[in-house]
């Protein structure tokens, strides 16, 4: 039986990629939604939020969904343009992560990271310019990346929006300026979330590791992005306990066990995988153990072919593992004929031990 925190509802098919939803998402959005609504600060227990602000939170969360799958369809657009390929994306209450099969290149890397942050701003590029010509009046995006400084309505119901020229509009929060300020709003957010956070499997830490790739090779460039993570779960955990914020812990938290992750893959070749995904090759299934056995029926379902896909590439992905490792084992051993069993750092050893006790149990 499938566990159920793996759990996601296929949405359909876009340009050959599967989009999945997962259940979290409509279940926080849900909750996003009530506590807007229903919101008290504390101290004043007789305020009463603005009527309609629910629609508000609604907008909110249909236009974070658009643009987190916008931001991955731009990570898979550009894995296909360097050669790679991009299956499938799941939508989760932390933004959105995308299958996709790289070459073993820097520049490969390093593209496909960028693209998901060029995607949020293009749209705030769009949103901006749109902005100056819809309204009675020039108006400006809104600068403010922080979820707080989102365009909500007041208890007159209505939005209030900066000109260029200095003075305000008030305008219906379904009118078209306002539309436009909340895309700017989300994907300014979303952009800088994920080109100035450099914590895997953030597109920081991605972009981190690549440049670094160039510089120190595949395996180092990924540990220094993984220690410098972990040093950004610690400001954003310090962000969340400031600020009180449910969403900003659950970030730090999941940038620890990813990062987490990748640590333990590096250092002892075992998958120690938190929620049943590895976050540190894009969204995978719970099983990956499972290999699903081909139909009787001539014709497979769109189903069964991608599992039958999926577990294509994860035999090819073990066998370049393999030959990885078995390339990096021949070098150790020529470093210890060369310069002596004291050469080997304890990462080396543990590696080589790693490799003789597999080829001793087989």
């Amino acid at each position: 039986m499938h566990d159920p925190i793996a759990w996601a509802l296929p949405m359909g098919r876009l340009f050959g990629i599967t989009v999945r939803l997962h259940w979290l998402f409509p279940f926080i959005a849900l909750g996003c939604i009530l506590r807007v609504a229903f919101y008290k600060p504390p101290g004043i227990p007789d305020y009463q939020a603005p009527e309609g602000i629910w629609l508000d939170a609604s907008i909110f969360m249909l236009l974070l969904f658009v643009s987190v799958l916008l931001h991955e369809l731009g990570h898979c657009f550009t894995a296909r343009a360097v050669g790679g390929e991009a299956s499938e994306i799941l939508i989760w209450p932390l933004g959105g992560l995308a299958a996709c099969e790289l070459p073993a290149r820097p520049d490969a890397h390093l593209l496909t990271a960028v693209a998901g942050p060029a995607t949020n701003f293009l749209l705030c590029l769009f949103a901006a310019i749109a902005l100056c010509f819809v309204g009675p009046q020039a108006i400006q995006p809104i600068w403010n990346p922080l979820p707080d400084a989102f365009p909500w309505r007041s208890h007159q119901g209505i939005v209030e929006l900066t000109t260029w020229a200095g003075g305000t509009l008030e305008l219906s929060p379904y009118s078209a300026p306002v539309w436009l300020a909340r895309l700017f709003a989300i994907n300014w957010f979303l952009g800088l979330l994920n080109l100035l956070i450099f914590g895997f499997p953030l597109d920081g830490g991605r972009i981190l590791q690549a440049v670094l790739w160039s510089w120190m090779g595949e395996r180092q460039a990924t540990l220094t992005a993984v220690f410098v993570g972990f040093g950004f779960v610690l400001i954003v955990g310090l962000y969340a306990i400031t600020k009180e914020s449910v969403l900003a812990f659950a970030l730090a938290l999941f940038i620890y066990l990813a990062c987490r992750q990748q640590w333990v893959v590096l250092e002892t070749g075992s998958e120690d995988r938190p929620f049943g995904y590895d976050f540190s090759q894009g969204y995978t299934s719970l099983d990956r153990e499972q290999v699903q056995a081909p139909a009787a029926r001539p014709r497979l379902s769109w189903w069964k072919r991608w599992q039958q896909r999926r577990a294509a590439r994860r035999i090819q992905r073990e066998n370049e593992r393999r030959e990885a490792e078995e390339r990096r084992l021949d070098a150790l051993l020529d470093k210890l004929h060369r310069e002596g069993r004291g050469s080997l750092t304890a990462e080396e050893e543990r590696f080589m031990k790693r490799i003789s006790d597999r080829y001793r149990d087989k």
